[in-house]
Formats: C-alpha cells, sequence, structure tokens
C-alpha cells in the first residue's frame, strides 16, 4: 500500500501558538492544600497572608549594652561622662520584670526587650560599669539601637501575596510569624504517555533496532524541576486506540503530555488520536527549531494535551516553550520564573533560516582575559541527547534575525547552574 508523505502544512511562530493554545484551554489554579513549613519549599501560595502580631512585639535591643531613658544621657560625652544607678539585666528570652526610673539603667543583650521607661541602648563600648553604677559616655536619642514595636513586620501587614513562590526567605517570615503550616496550591498532576513501537523500558534488554526509554526520565525531571507530579502511564504502541485508552485513564490528571508520534508521517499518530478522542487541534507544527512537531491541543473537557517530539532536544525546547509555562498557570504563579543566563561572545558563527525560531547550544569557556565565550556544541541535531550534557545553555535565534556571526555578544540561557568551565575544587 504506497502512502503520500506530507509536511506541515503551516508553522505557527512560537508566541503565536502559545498564545493561541493558552487561550483555548483550561488552565485554572490548583485547588490549595495545607502543608507544613518544613514541607513548603517552592511550592505556591494559595492564600494572600496578612501578619497576626507586630514583629517585633515590644521593643528591643539591637546590640549589647545598657538600656536607658534617652533623656538621661543628654549632655554625656568621654570627658564629661553620665552615671546612672545599674538596677537589674535583661538576656534575650527573658521578658524584664522591672522598670527604668529617671538616673537609671540596666545591662541588656541583643534581642532582649527594653524594661518599661527605657526607650534607648548605650552600646557597651560607649559605656564603664562601676560597682553598681554605669558611666554613659555618650549621647543617645531616643530609640537609638533599638527595634521598635512592629519594625519589622506590622499586625495586619499584607506580607505575602497569593501566588508567591515559598524560598527560604519566605519560609522564614512565616515561622517568624510563628505559622506552622500554610495553604499552597496543589502540584499539578502530569500523566506522561511515552509512545514509539521502538522504545523499550531502561533497564531491560536491549534488542537490535531498539532504544532505551530515555526520554521518560529527561520529561519526568522536567515536570518535577517546573513544579508539577508525574503520574507514568507507560509506553504506548503506535495505535490512535492505544493511546486513547492511556488517556482515558488519567482522568485527574491536570495536563496530558505524550512523547513521540507528533509529526505527519504514516506512524506518527498523536494528532489522529486527538482528533478520535474527541478533541481538538490548536496548533500542530511550530516554527522552532530544533522542537517544530509540537503538538498543542485540548481533550473535550479542556484540559490541555502537549505531544512532545520524540527526539530529547527537540522534547526538551518544547517542554521548555510550552509544558513549563502551563505547569506555571496551573500553579497559579504570580511572576513567570527568571531563565538565568550570562552575556557571552560568540566564537564561531550560528546560522539560522528567517521565519523560524533557532535555539542553539553552546558551551561557555573563559578567554585568558577572564571573557566569557560561547562555542556552538551543535547547531541542528534534535537527537543527540549528549549535546545537552556537553553544553552550558542555549543561545536563542529570534525569527527575524538571520543568524549570529562570529564574535556577537549573546545572552546563553542556562541548562545549568554550575560553571562547568571553570575548575573550583
Amino acid at each position: 500500500m504506497s502512502h503520500v508523505w506530507r509536511g506541515f502544512q503551516r508553522l505557527t511562530r512560537v508566541d503565536a501558538a502559545r498564545d493561541s493554545f493558552f487561550r483555548s484551554v483550561k488552565l485554572e489554579p490548583t485547588e490549595p492544600e495545607e502543608v507544613a513549613l518544613s514541607e513548603a519549599l517552592w511550592r505556591v501560595l494559595a492564600e494572600d497572608v496578612s501578619a497576626p502580631a507586630d514583629v517585633p512585639p515590644r521593643a528591643r535591643a539591637a546590640l549589647d549594652g545598657y538600656a536607658v531613658r534617652s533623656t538621661d544621657t543628654l549632655g554625656a560625652s568621654p570627658e564629661s561622662p553620665i552615671v546612672l544607678r545599674v538596677v537589674g539585666e535583661v538576656r534575650a528570652g527573658h521578658p524584664p520584670d522591672f522598670g527604668l526610673s529617671a538616673g537609671e539603667a540596666a545591662r541588656i543583650f541583643t534581642g532582649a526587650y527594653l524594661p518599661e521607661g527605657a526607650d534607648a541602648v548605650v552600646p557597651v563600648e560607649d559605656a564603664e560599669e562601676l560597682g553598681e553604677s554605669v558611666e554613659i559616655y555618650t549621647q543617645v536619642p531616643a530609640w537609638k539601637n533599638v527595634a521598635r514595636p512592629g519594625e519589622d513586620v506590622k499586625r495586619g501587614e499584607l506580607v505575602l501575596k497569593a501566588g508567591t513562590p515559598l524560598g527560604p526567605y519566605e519560609i522564614g517570615l512565616l515561622a517568624e510569624l510563628n505559622i506552622p503550616r500554610v495553604p499552597v496550591r496543589r502540584r499539578p498532576r502530569v500523566a506522561l504517555a511515552c509512545t514509539g513501537d521502538e522504545i523499550v523500558e531502561v533497564g531491560g534488554d536491549v534488542p537490535l533496532g531498539k532504544v532505551p526509554n530515555s526520554l521518560r526520565f529527561i520529561v519526568e525531571a522536567m515536570i518535577r524541576q517546573a513544579g508539577g507530579e508525574p503520574t507514568y502511564l507507560g509506553m504506548v504502541e503506535d495505535e490512535p486506540d492505544e493511546l486513547i485508552r492511556a488517556v482515558e485513564s488519567a482522568r485527574d490528571a491536570d495536563l496530558i503530555l505524550t512523547t513521540g508520534g507528533t509529526s505527519v508521517g504514516k506512524a506518527d499518530m498523536v494528532y489522529r488520536a486527538v482528533l478520535e478522542a474527541g478533541g481538538e487541534m490548536v496548533v500542530h507544527g511550530v516554527a522552532a527549531m530544533p522542537g517544530r512537531p509540537a503538538l498543542l491541543a485540548k481533550l473535550p473537557d479542556g484540559r490541555p494535551w502537549i505531544g512532545l517530539p520524540g527526539y530529547p532536544v527537540a522534547a526538551v525546547v518544547d517542554f521548555r516553550l510550552f509544558a513549563a509555562p502551563a505547569i506555571w498557570r496551573l500553579l497559579g504563579l504570580r511572576w513567570r520564573p527568571l531563565a538565568p543566563g550570562v552575556r557571552a561572545r560568540l566564537v564561531a558563527p550560528i546560522p539560522s533560516s528567517p521565519g523560524v525560531r533557532h535555539f542553539a547550544r553552546v558551551r561557555l569557556t573563559l578567554s585568558e582575559a577572564g571573557d566569557l565565550l560561547a562555542e556552538p556544541v551543535r547547531v541542528s541535531g534534535s537527537g543527540i541527547l549528549s549535546s545537552l550534557v556537553r553544553a552550558d545553555g542555549f543561545v536563542e535565534v529570534p525569527e527575524d534575525v538571520e543568524g549570529y556571526p562570529e564574535g556577537s555578544v549573546v545572552w546563553v540561557e542556562l541548562l545549568t547552574p554550575y560553571e562547568r568551565w571553570r575548575e573550583w575544587i
């Protein structure tokens, strides 16, 4: 039986593809769940948080010294010290049970609450204790060397907004507010099915003509990195009915991902499975290199279905372009995550075709002068997985730019946070 091969009739530009897809599918933030602070790292806050109390709740010493009434230090100097009577001592964690009257001082340590009547702290180096008295050698104004009530956070103040990713400092602030548990967005459930008669599971025998399913582990790791929770649906034969059954088994998934079978050849059946399942093709074929065979669709219930190409570099590019932003929307993130990058000078040209966004893999090195250089690892070859290991990042060439000549200063979006071009240890 003859078969007529046909290419993509039309390629959609990357930004237009993403916009059309996100307008078409259901990407509402997931429902909240409550977690302990110890489990909240990089979870996304589901509700606004306001301070239940002032921080600090009372005036406290910002350094070691002597708590005083500021009016008692007027005119104090090394030549003419003021002498005050020491009536007590206050340590952090032990609230004072006494107050200060005129002419009195209290020994105080960093973080301790000021006694009633005190409104300033004289540093220990600006005073000298003599028996039951202390000589003050400097004049201090009211609230000098003191953290005032609410100076850090005021009661009722909005401290964190919904959609904020919780890093170490946000978690620390919640702990300071004595909030032990926090409402966060449930991690989006991302169902992953891998298609292709040529793949076998990693760890088993690999007969001639077969390849280990490395893409499963790449995509699962990227799902977790983006904030999602992957569910592996297994390997699916190149038959639309098999893929439809796999997808229908993931009814609780927020996002469907498939790998392989996204082109328009005889064995590329993902788009047929989408249509036979009653879904809608939003975009099929993106003006990206690598990554052209991307498939963006929606199921009848509005859930998104992203078909990633079977070649690993193309799948990585399309995941970064479409799947990661979809997960971020499901998380309700307030801000788009920053893509860490550096500027470097090309040591070789990067060609590109007009109308297509190119993603060139580059390796970073240092010149003798200490300048950062970018060397293309491989401009083409979407199946060369090792190029992602050898590369430090991508150089993105926009659709309307016809390549970058040697010597161009380019932005390198990093694939790794490590300075692999420089020995550290």
